[in-house]
């Protein structure tokens, strides 16, 4: 295998210790059993860990429900892919032949990329993979200060009105074993419907949204 991974170890910032690490992370399940599904699972997990931790330091003053709106902008697909895309991953990725000829797939870009993060974390820790990741998204993050983030109940209200369903409704739940948190049923119809939990009413309602949009397939993109 005669790839040149220089330019992919400029752009990252990192130069693989040992390069058989970074050819299983590049090396998709198409082409070989040894492949980066389990880097691509750690580097997820890991991903969310240090963007939280960069959106507590820099936007200390935010609530959970406005953090966790940042943090599932960037880790999103959509983020994924075009950074990939910037990083040039499609010259890189080691594919079986049903992908001869074609153009890789954006979620593939997007996986590829979290297992490089996974592969790092692995081969040199948490803090050098965190330096990375901050230079990658920093852009990304800059954005959030200033740009306008819509809210989950905003999708889900937008995404009602686009397909002509009923808004939905937001109902406070009491129950006993909820007594440290407030708990809101999200409701669309008797089969679209889901529990939502916070430390406030306003934070309860968002999660229930979000839940909802994923349990009906919602994709921001």
């Amino acid at each position: 295998m005669n790839i040149n991974f220089g330019n992919l170890e400029k752009k990252l910032g990192y130069s693989f210790q040992k390069k058989e690490v970074l050819v299983k992370a590049l090396t998709h399940v198409s082409k070989s059993k040894v492949n980066n599904e389990v880097f691509e699972f750690l580097g997820d997990s890991v991903l969310n860990l240090i963007i939280s931790q960069i959106l507590v330091e820099k936007f200390s003053t935010d609530d959970e429900g406005t953090l966790s709106l940042m943090r599932s902008k960037l880790v999103s697909r959509t983020t994924l892919n075009r950074i990939a895309k910037e990083l040039e991953l499609d010259s890189f990725i080691i594919k079986g032949d049903s992908f001869r000829g074609q153009k890789t797939p954006d979620n593939i870009l997007g996986n590829t990329l979290e297992a490089l993060f996974g592969a790092i974390f692995k081969e040199s820790g948490l803090e050098f993979l965190e330096n990375i990741i901050l230079n990658l998204f920093v852009q990304d993050i800059d954005l959030l200060g200033s740009e306008s983030l819509k809210n989950s109940k905003t999708l889900l209200q937008e995404y009602c009105q686009k397909n002509r369903f009923s808004l939905p409704t937001y109902d406070q739940i009491q129950k006993k074993e909820y007594i440290n948190s407030f708990v809101v049923m999200c409701k669309l119809d008797e089969s679209n419907n889901c529990l939502g939990f916070g430390k406030s009413l306003k934070i309860a309602e968002q999660d229930a949204a979000s839940r909802l949009l994923k349990q009906i397939g919602f994709k921001d993109e």
